[in-house]
């Protein structure tokens, strides 16, 4: 009992410090303060949030600019389980009878949905081969996700060497878990539109599905089977219901506050320097991109990231609209005639594709009261991770998108119901989120490398730790909030391997 007071003791009187308010960083925040850690998050903005803050424009429109599905929600029920609260009674998660619409060159629409039946319905214009096939890949995802549930969700990964736990690669190989995605997909389809949704979740880690693996599949599963879901009154809802949670834990919120540089010395670092000042710290995570923070806030001069390593960025059009466009649900996306060449133009030529998959979201559909009148639309494109634009390359792009959403996708007279828009580009979100070069994924999950990619633990400092979706598969909410957890939970085992060599007991 003496010995268990005592590590409580020195446990208390670590400091951590949290570098970015975003997701992965307020639920790191949160699980360290329920620790007994003494946790500060430094934001530079003036607000938390991140991808999740919300952007008012002009005529009452309210936007987002996390659009990606909702998937597994009981997660952030986890989180204020383990703070000892009660989930927020803000926060309500409401399915989504439509997951997503898929608009095809051939003029078809489908929809897709967690719903057996309307499933049936959508898939009656497939061959047999595609609807038998369908079913076995539902059976096929459901095991991948089982795997990632047991493997990867379930506790820390800090090295490849964690992916040897007993059965991890006997099933690993059975699977075939490191086929690349569209392979594993072309097991169950020839049909060019199923391929194409089904690849699309390589998009989801901001990768090519000729390099992703085939574990990405695990997002079919959690989109077809469990279901999505929309945070009602936007994912800020989200963001202020874990403020309210952090704060009654003791955390300190240090808003519009950069940390410039990581301080450390002898391998081990000290603390940070933030808004000119000079804070001390045990612990020390960082929330943005790794290889940002390698960059800019480690200095180091003599490191060089490859481009071509990196995950994609995005082009993203925020408009405000008068009128609306009864043909789109909440998630819609607008295909390409030719994938491949997509995929190539991403990421072989690192070129912005000339016929790119679109992506709107209209969450008006459902929340009229994002907006006055009309509707908010939410429109993006992947485009390659950069620094550098060609000169007009921006404003051509964005005529190029609005020219194929109006042309091609039926969205009549879309320039002229524009009454407000913003445009947001590769160096934009590296300044809103810290991905370098707007690259929101960091590396690509492309390969072996993925199994091995980033850890939550740097290599070379102790006491430096990351987390987000550079440091953790997975683009969506619920994927930053577990690299989140995970990064709290290994701080918190090693510091308690730390703290039982100096017990009477230990």
């Amino acid at each position: 009992m003496v010995a268990k007071m005592e590590e409580r003791a020195i446990t208390a009187m670590k400091k951590a410090i949290i570098i970015g308010g975003g997701l992965a960083g307020l639920v790191t925040a949160i699980k360290l303060a329920t620790m007994d850690f003494k946790v500060s998050l430094f934001e530079k903005e003036s607000k938390v949030g991140g991808s999740c803050r919300a952007i008012q424009l002009g005529g009452g429109y309210r936007f987002g600019l996390e659009p990606a599905p909702m998937m597994m929600p009981w997660v952030f029920e986890r989180i204020f389980r383990e703070a000892g609260s009660a989930v927020d009674p803000s926060l309500r998660f409401i399915p989504l009878p439509v997951n997503s619409r898929h608009f095809f060159y051939n003029k078809s629409i489908v929809d897709l949905t967690a719903d057996g039946e309307a499933m049936a319905d959508q898939l009656t214009g497939f061959s047999p081969e595609n609807r038998t096939g369908f079913l076995d890949y539902l059976y096929a995802a459901q095991t991948i996700y089982e795997w990632v549930e047991e493997t990867l969700l379930a506790s820390p990964t800090v090295s490849w060497t964690d992916l040897l736990r007993p059965g991890a690669v006997k099933s690993t190989w059975k699977m075939k878990l490191l086929q690349p995605l569209d392979a594993f997909h072309r097991r169950f389809f020839d049909d060019a539109r199923m391929l194409a949704m089904m690849n699309r979740y390589a998009t989801y880690v901001g990768s090519s599905p000729y390099k992703a693996p085939a574990v990405v599949a695990m997002f079919a599963y959690l989109e077809l089977v469990q279901g999505v879901s929309y945070i009602e009154g936007g994912n800020e809802r989200l963001i202020e219901a874990l403020v309210r949670l952090a704060q009654s834990r003791g955390v300190e919120l240090h808003t519009g506050c950069a940390v410039d540089e990581i301080l450390w010395s002898d391998r081990k670092v000290t603390g940070v320097d933030a808004g000119g000042e000079k804070w001390e710290a045990d612990i020390v995570v960082s929330c943005i991109d790794p290889i940002q923070t390698r960059v800019s806030l480690l200095k180091d001069e003599q490191y060089t990231p490859d481009m071509r390593q990196l995950s994609c960025s995005q082009v993203v059009g925020l408009l405000g609209c008068k009128e609306t466009y009864p043909v789109l649900h909440y998630h819609n996306y607008f295909y390409p005639r030719e994938m491949e060449r997509y995929y190539i133009d991403l990421f072989e030529q690192r070129e912005w594709p000339d016929a790119p998959l679109i992506y709107v979201g209209n969450p008006c559909l459902y929340e009229a009261d994002r907006t006055s009148s009309g509707c908010n639309l939410c429109v993006t494109a992947q485009v390659p991770a950069s620094f550098g634009l060609k000169p007009g390359q921006f404003e051509l792009y964005r005529e190029r998108l609005l020219y194929l959403l109006e042309r091609v996708w039926g969205l009549q007279g879309l320039s002229e119901q524009i009454e407000v828009e913003q445009w947001l580009g590769p160096l934009d979100l590296q300044e809103m989120t810290g991905a370098y070069g707007g690259a929101l994924n960091g590396r690509a999950f492309h390969g072996f490398r993925a199994a091995i990619r980033q850890p939550l633990k740097d290599r070379k400092r102790q006491g430096l730790y990351y987390a987000g979706a550079g440091a953790y598969p997975g683009g969506d909410q619920a994927m930053a909030a577990i690299s989140g957890l995970h990064t709290a939970h290994l701080i918190k085992q090693e510091e308690e391997k730390k703290e039982s060599k100096l017990t009477p007991n230990g």
